[in-house]
C-alpha cells in the first residue's frame, strides 16, 4: 500500500455585492440639481463635464475585471452607462496625480492596471444611490468593498470635500470632489505591496485561486450549445486563510485583525532555524498492527504501509511546514479581545493573554513582547506590526510538549487483554494504613481522583505484558520521553518494565532502540521501575508516577503531518518468579509525553 500525505486547502467563498437600492443621508426624497435632472447616465454626465476630463480619460481606458486575472470586454465608461444604479464621487482635474495613474495604464502591465482599477476607480464609486441631504453620516461600501463615511453635514466622503453634489442622472448620482477618496489597503494588500515583506507575501500568494460563481453571474444566450455569460463573477480566494491554518481572512474588509508581519530578514532567519525540524525522507516503511474487539473476541491484523515522496514533493512539504510554523500564529482577531484597544495587545500588563486566530494562547508578558515595541500601521481591516526580530518562543508555539493518551494511541499488545476505562480513586486517603510508620495524621475528605488509562490484564499470572503506543507528528529534533503510569491500588505494588522506541533513521529503515534508565533514579541496568506507592506529606496516596524513559533522544527524521508513519514506544513488563512479591505485571498506562528540545544553532546561522 502506498499512501502519501494529503493537504486539504479548502476554498473560501467571498460575498459579492449584488443588491441595488436607493439610500440617502436621511429619509427625505431623492433631490437633484433641477437643471440636469435625468439628463443622461452617469458616464454621459462625467464625459460632458470639462473639469472631469482626466477622470473620464481613465474610465474609458480601464476594462472592468472580475478578478486580477479575469478581464471583461466592457470599460468602466460602458459599465456606468448601463441602467444599473451607481453613485460616483469623481475627482476634479488637478486634484489627483493623473500623470502617475496615466503612466500605470500606458505601461500595459496587468498588475499596475489592476491597481488603477481597484485603488482609484472602484474606490470612488458604488452601485447604490447616495444623495447628499440632511445632516446625518452614512456608512457605505465602495465598489472595491472598502468601507467609507458619507458625511452629509460636512459635505465630505471619507474626509474629501464634495464641491458639487447630487448631479442627478437617469441611472444614479454624480458628486464632484476636491480630490480622490484615499485608498487604504487591507492587511493582505499591504503585505503584497511592501518590498520588505516579499517572503511572507510569496508564501501566502501561492494559495490564491479563482472560483467561478455561477449563481452570482448573469447568463447570456446559448451559442453552439455553450452557455455564455453577460456578467461573469469569480472570486479570488486564498486557501491558507481557512480554519485549518491561519483561520483569518485578512483579504476581507469586514474584519478587524491585529497582525505581526516579519520582514524578509526576520523571515529568512526564522526559516533557517525552523527548517531543521522538518527533515523528511523519501520512503517510510512501517508495519502497523491494529487490534479490534468484538464482544469477547479479540482480532489482530498487521498491515505493511509504505509512504513515498518524489524529490519535488519532499521539497514542497518541507518548505510548507517550515513556512506554516512561522506564519500560523501571526494574526489576532481584535474583536475577541473584549474591552481592550488594539494597542493594549502590545503593552505589557494590559492584557492577561491574547489568542491567535489559529487558537494558540500567549500570556503576558510574552504576549506583549511579540509586537517588539513597533508602531502599528493602520489598514482597512486592522493593524500591522512590522517586526525585524521574531519574539516567538518556539516552545510557546509549535515546539511544545505532546501528550499521547494511551487509550487513544495504543496500537498493539501481547500476552494480555486491554481494558480502556476511566480510573476512579475514591478518597485516596482511605488506602493509607494509619498504623504505618510512614503515615501522617489527616482529615478524611470526599476527594475523587480520576483519569482515563489502559489496563494490561495478563493472560496468565506469569505473563509479562506488553503494549505498543503510537507517537505521531514528531519532529526531527531531540526529545525527553516520559511514561505516566497509574498504580494498581488493588495490589499496591510498583511496576518493573523494559522500554523501546521504534523510529526511522536517515537511511529510511526502522531502528528499534532499547532505552536505558538513569542508574539509581528510575531503575537499574535495563529495567525501569516506578516508585513504590507512597503517601505524600499531606497523608494522601500518590496514585501515579512519571518515569523518564529517555533524555535528549534524537529523532533524525520528521513525521509531522504523515498519516501512515510515526514513532512508537513499547512498554514491556519484566518480572521473574522471584520478583512477583515486589512488582505487578498488571500494568496501568495513562500516557506517553514527548518534550521537545530546540535544535542547536551553528555560529553560521547566527
Amino acid at each position: 500500500m502506498n499512501k502519501k500525505i494529503i493537504f486539504i486547502l479548502a476554498g473560501v467563498v467571498l460575498t459579492a455585492m449584488t443588491s441595488l437600492t436607493m439610500t440617502s443621508c436621511d429619509d427625505d426624497h431623492f433631490t437633484v440639481d433641477p437643471t440636469i435632472a435625468g439628463k443622461g447616465n452617469v458616464w454621459e454626465n462625467i464625459s460632458q463635464t470639462p473639469e472631469l476630463s482626466e477622470f473620464a480619460s481613465i474610465l474609458k481606458r480601464v476594462y472592468f475585471s472580475t478578478s486580477e486575472n479575469t478581464v471583461t470586454t466592457q470599460t468602466y465608461a460602458d459599465l456606468i452607462s448601463h441602467d444599473q444604479t451607481f453613485t460616483v464621487w469623481a475627482p476634479k482635474n488637478g486634484t489627483f496625480n493623473y500623470e502617475i495613474w496615466n503612466r500605470m495604464l500606458e505601461s500595459g502591465d496587468r498588475e499596475q492596471i489592476y491597481e488603477v482599477e481597484t485603488q482609484l476607480i472602484r474606490n470612488c464609486m458604488t452601485r447604490y444611490s447616495h444623495v447628499l441631504n440632511g445632516n446625518k453620516q452614512e456608512n457605505i461600501t465602495f465598489f472595491n468593498s472598502k468601507k467609507g463615511v458619507f458625511d452629509c453635514a460636512a459635505r465630505t466622503i471619507n474626509g474629501v470635500n464634495i464641491t458639487d453634489a447630487n448631479l442627478g442622472c437617469n441611472n444614479g448620482v454624480l458628486h464632484i470632489t476636491d480630490g480622490p477618496v484615499v485608498y487604504m489597503p487591507n492587511l493582505y494588500e499591504y503585505i503584497n505591496s511592501q518590498s520588505n515583506l516579499t517572503q511572507l507575501s510569496t508564501f501566502l500568494k501561492q494559495y490564491e485561486k479563482e472560483e467561478f460563481n455561477e449563481a452570482a453571474s448573469t447568463q447570456g444566450p446559448t451559442i453552439d450549445g455553450n452557455i455564455t455569460w453577460v456578467d461573469s463573477i469569480t472570486y479570488l480566494t486564498n486557501t491558507y486563510f481557512n480554519g485549518r491554518y491561519l483561520n483569518a481572512y485578512i483579504n476581507r474588509e469586514d474584519s478587524n485583525y491585529v497582525m505581526i508581519l516579519p520582514t524578509d530578514e526576520c523571515w529568512n532567519a526564522e526559516y533557517e532555524k525552523m527548517n531543521s525540524y522538518y527533515n523528511y525522507v523519501p520512503t517510510y516503511i512501517q508495519s502497523v498492527t491494529t487490534v479490534s474487539v468484538s464482544g469477547s473476541t479479540i482480532t489482530e491484523s498487521t498491515e505493511r504501509l509504505t509512504t513515498t515522496f518524489t524529490d519535488e514533493e519532499l521539497d514542497s512539504i518541507k518548505h510548507f511546514r517550515t513556512c506554516d510554523a512561522i506564519a500560523r500564529n501571526l494574526c489576532f482577531n481584535h474583536n475577541y479581545q473584549f474591552g481592550h484597544d488594539y494597542k493594549d495587545m502590545a503593552t505589557e500588563g494590559a492584557c492577561d493573554s491574547i489568542q491567535s486566530t489559529s487558537g494558540l494562547i500567549f500570556y503576558d508578558p510574552a504576549s506583549a513582547a511579540l509586537f517588539n515595541k513597533v508602531e502599528p500601521v493602520q489598514l482597512s481591516n486592522g493593524y500591522a506590526y512590522v517586526v525585524d526580530d521574531f519574539k516567538y518562543d518556539l516552545k510557546d508555539t509549535w515546539l511544545d510538549e505532546v501528550k499521547y493518551e494511551a487509550e487513544r494511541n495504543y496500537e498493539s499488545y501481547e500476552y494480555c487483554t486491554i481494558d480502556r476505562n476511566r480510573i476512579y480513586i475514591d478518597n485516596p486517603w482511605r488506602y493509607v494504613e494509619m498504623e504505618s510508620e510512614d503515615a501522617v495524621p489527616f482529615t478524611p475528605t470526599d476527594t475523587v481522583i480520576e483519569t482515563t488509562a489502559i489496563t494490561l490484564n495478563p493472560q496468565r499470572a506469569t505473563s509479562n505484558t506488553s503494549v505498543l503506543i503510537k507517537a505521531p507528528n514528531t519532529l526531527s529534533c531531540k526529545y525527553d520521553i516520559v511514561a505516566v503510569m497509574v498504580y494498581n491500588i488493588d495490589k499496591m505494588l510498583p511496576y518493573q518494565f523494559r522500554a523501546y522506541v521504534n523510529y526511522h533513521n536517515a537511511k529510511q529503515t526502522q531502528d528499534r532502540v532499547q532505552l536505558m534508565p538513569i542508574e539509581g533514579v528510575n531503575g537499574t541496568d535495563k529495567l525501569f521501575r516506578t516508585k513504590k506507592p507512597h503517601v505524600d506529606e499531606k497523608g494522601m496516596l500518590q496514585f501515579n508516577d512519571s518515569v523518564l524513559l529517555a533524555q535528549d533522544f534524537e529523532f533524525p527524521v520528521c513525521y509531522y503531518g504523515l498519516s501512515d508513519a510515526y514513532v512508537t514506544v513499547q512498554l514491556q513488563s519484566n518480572i521473574s518468579s522471584r520478583d512477583r512479591s515486589f512488582y505487578t505485571n498488571e500494568i496501568i498506562v495513562d500516557k506517553i509525553i514527548f518534550i521537545p528540545k530546540e535544535n542547536e544553532t551553528s555560529d553560521s546561522d547566527l
